[in-house]
């Protein structure tokens, strides 16, 4: 009984090497075909040229290895799940990702399976670390080496990243079909999705228009593809980790009880509100300038302009306040709650007023970080897929670190004043309110030569050339005072509200 479990429980089995036939013969055709065509353009190729033009073609990749890959993870799924397993574990997330891990050592065999075929084809060829001659040459049939050479300057380089590409797009392939198998334990539905799905990526390759570049299979299966498709190296790591990210998210969930999910929307409607409006926003600032020739930083720094003492605009002010004081917004309704349930044995199981706070404020930086990064990754991404170019500004640290540095403690100087407010006033609402009155100071005239910390975190800033690290100094000062009389506050004796 021991060993049939053990033999049902195999991940790699030996007779998968069986596989590598149609890969071997496949790269042993490419490697006759490179000689003509040494001759013909009068190039000398190299190891690279053998390896990419098998490991970055899109036709054995979408209609023979990629396929494969899913056929037998599908197989192993259904022929794994045990309820036994299932029972010990305790829930189908960790089922699944117990199962994705096992997975994943398949696709580093086949992986490694790929790279030892093609190497066993590509023996007595010259080896260097550069690319060969005939990446220079532009022509039909030479696309792979061409695009790889043009984005990438060197070989190794664009190995890791197409076994990197691939990986990762198949492992979301693979999170997905566990996914579907624990919700429905079907795995007819497994195989009807993968033939479903070699018959999407057979249309997306053949019928779909380069404008739909976004949802073409081979995009995030041949590096060269992809890179050229989207005239950008991150852009599809971008896309299917997004897409990877959601997954995980669905699988972290999907234990829960769904029948209170419409009050789990209801609860959480305001926060999709928040989003949905500043990607609006975001959408609206990008599509604006599409056609302006400017490059992804600069409709990252339109999109958050802001108003600074030279530059305002009544749409980046607005934007400003539904972004970033809405942001405080969602703060001050979770301090609510906090201040809701204060009482003495708050203190007394916390021991102290500051010990509360610690408990609970750190998860408040944590979702500015995050929030900061979304909105950074989210507004370049977006700008690439509208077209814009990717020329590098000389000043992109500035860039950078204003956003995301400046950004962070002016959001940690509203967080704080407003629970300054709150706990002077003992209500919640006038602190927002208090904060909202102070953005007349960001209004032309009234921004007194930046000396009040409203605002200051506006892109424009970079525009006009403004020193970015004078602002992280006074934001400084200003955090600094506000800890002071946060400290005293708390010390006082009448803090239960």
């Amino acid at each position: 009984m021991s060993s049939m479990i053990k033999v049902k429980n195999r991940i790699i089995s030996w007779k998968y090497l069986i596989a590598a036939i149609p890969i071997v013969l496949y790269a042993l055709s490419n490697r006759q075909s490179m000689p003509f065509f040494e001759e013909l353009h009068n190039v000398t190729a190299n190891f690279w040229d053998y390896i990419f033009m098998s490991f970055s073609d899109v036709y054995l990749l979408l209609f023979y290895f990629f396929p494969l890959i899913l056929f037998i993870s599908t197989v192993y799924i259904n022929r794994t799940f045990e309820y036994i397993e299932l029972i010990r574990l305790g829930s189908y997330k960790k089922w699944i990702f117990t199962r994705l891990e096992q997975l994943f050592k398949i696709d580093i065999f086949f992986i490694l399976m790929f790279l030892g075929s093609i190497l066993l084809t590509s023996f007595n060829t010259s080896f260097s670390m550069e690319w060969s001659s005939v990446g220079i040459i532009d022509i039909s049939g030479n696309e792979i080496l061409y695009y790889l050479r043009h984005y990438f300057p060197k070989p190794f380089v664009a190995l890791v990243l197409q076994i990197g590409l691939f990986l990762l797009t198949t492992i979301t392939f693979q999170l997905m079909l566990c996914i579907l198998y624990a919700r429905f334990k079907k795995s007819s539905l497994l195989h009807l999705l993968n033939g479903l799905m070699y018959l999407y990526g057979s249309i997306s390759f053949k019928v779909f228009p380069a404008s739909m570049k976004l949802i073409v299979m081979p995009n995030y299966l041949s590096l060269f593809h992809g890179v050229a498709s989207f005239d950008s190296i991150i852009m599809p790591f971008v896309i299917v980790l997004s897409v990877l990210l959601i997954l995980i998210f669905i699988a972290n969930n999907i234990d829960r009880d769904y029948r209170n999910s419409k009050n789990y929307l209801m609860k959480n409607l305001p926060v999709l509100g928040y989003g949905l409006l500043c990607l609006m926003g975001i959408l609206f600032h990008i599509s604006k300038h599409t056609n302006g020739g400017l490059s992804i930083w600069d409709g990252f720094i339109v999109t958050f302009m802001g108003t600074t003492n030279e530059i305002f605009t009544l749409i980046s002010f607005a934007f400003y306040i539904v972004v970033f004081l809405g942001a405080v917004y969602f703060v001050q309704l979770r301090l609510q709650r906090y201040l809701s349930e204060m009482s003495y044995y708050t203190m007394i199981r916390y021991r102290s007023i500051n010990k509360w706070f610690l408990s609970w404020f750190p998860g408040i930086l944590k979702t500015i970080t995050i929030l900061l990064l979304t909105l950074l990754i989210g507004t370049i991404s977006i700008a690439m897929l509208k077209g814009y170019s990717n020329t590098v500004p000389d000043n992109l640290f500035e860039i950078i670190y204003h956003f995301i540095v400046n950004g962070f403690l002016q959001l940690l100087f509203y967080v704080i004043f407003v629970i300054i407010i709150s706990f002077a006033t003992k209500d919640v609402f006038k602190s927002f309110i208090t904060l909202l009155t102070l953005t007349v100071f960001m209004l032309p005239g009234f921004r007194l030569k930046n000396l009040m910390p409203i605002g200051l975190n506006s892109m424009g800033y970079v525009l006009e050339g403004y020193p970015v690290f004078l602002i992280s100094i006074k934001l400084a000062v200003y955090i600094a005072a506000e800890i002071i009389v946060l400290l005293y506050l708390f010390n006082k004796k009448d803090y239960i509200v």
